[in-house]
């Protein structure tokens, strides 16, 4: 039974737990109201969009149905009292056009490459440039914690505990979707030694060999981590047993692509 419609004067304050709830209340209606139709077919089903709270993905064909999908989305959005950010609002596309997408005669920027819930999304594949990104991030959080960790009389059991629980996790954020090569493996074990040499005072002129270094530092090794990190979720993905796009995805056999030898591609654009 419906209640009878009332107006609602304020909004929530910051960190209210009603707010989340709100929000995705009134984000899943207008997602309804719209009936998004264009998409990418993914086993006969078809993949519209992704959503995490406020931070939404389109994803059609084609750049003409991108701006069908992102104005249809607006027009809603505005009868509901939500205003779409233009300046946030960014797309990506992998294949030639010369179209360009508008809402409300405002142009929308198309970028090489967007950072969606914390991990920088490309057109295709490109694993080195999101471990450089993360080496730098953890660098960073070195950086912040270096009273820790350059202090010479602080035990190294409490910098390997201070590394493992901060610095590791930063620096392999998201590798779970990670294509591991020995190369990429090998630039993030430089930056893991170049911090263990600093926590331990050393220099590369001290000649000090790894093994040297990892027996007295104890800390996980990066590339073993990863490799857990990636069984954990392969495993969890493996025990899914409803019908989320999570397990479709990852199944997914792209009837239109050719093996390695052609040179069919899917076609796609997104916007987030």
């Amino acid at each position: 039974m419906e209640s009878e419609l009332f107006p609602i004067k304020r909004g929530v304050r910051q960190g209210d737990p009603i707010s989340p709830k709100l929000f995705t209340a009134a984000i899943e209606m207008i997602f309804r109201k719209a009936e998004l139709q264009h998409g990418l077919n993914v086993d006969g089903e078809t993949l519209t969009n992704l959503r995490f709270a406020d931070d939404v993905a389109l994803v059609t064909e084609d750049t003409k149905s991108m701006k069908e999908q992102l104005n249809n989305l607006n027009k809603i959005s505005l009868k509901s009292g939500l205003k779409m950010h233009k300046g946030k609002t960014k797309y990506m596309i992998n294949f030639e056009s010369h179209e360009n997408i508008q809402i409300d005669k405002e142009k929308i920027e198309e970028v090489p490459n967007y950072k969606y819930l914390g991990q920088t999304t490309y057109p295709k594949e490109t694993t080195k440039e999101e471990v450089t990104c993360r080496i730098r991030a953890g660098w960073s959080c070195f950086g912040k914690n270096r009273e820790i960790f350059l202090d010479d009389e602080m035990p190294i059991s409490l910098k390997r505990q201070v590394y493992d629980q901060c610095i590791l996790p930063t620096m392999t954020y998201g590798c779970q979707t990670w294509s591991m090569t020995k190369a990429v493996g090998q630039k993030l074990r430089v930056a893991q030694r170049a911090m263990e040499r600093k926590m331990l005072g050393l220099k590369l002129t001290d000649k000090i060999s790894c093994k040297e270094i990892r027996n007295k530092t104890q800390v996980s090794d990066i590339v073993q981590y990863i490799a857990k990190q990636k069984w954990k979720w392969a495993g969890h993905v493996a025990r899914l047993q409803d019908n989320r796009w999570t397990l479709r995805v990852t199944e997914r056999q792209p009837r239109n692509v050719k093996d390695q030898e052609g040179d069919k591609q899917d076609d796609g654009a997104t916007t987030l």
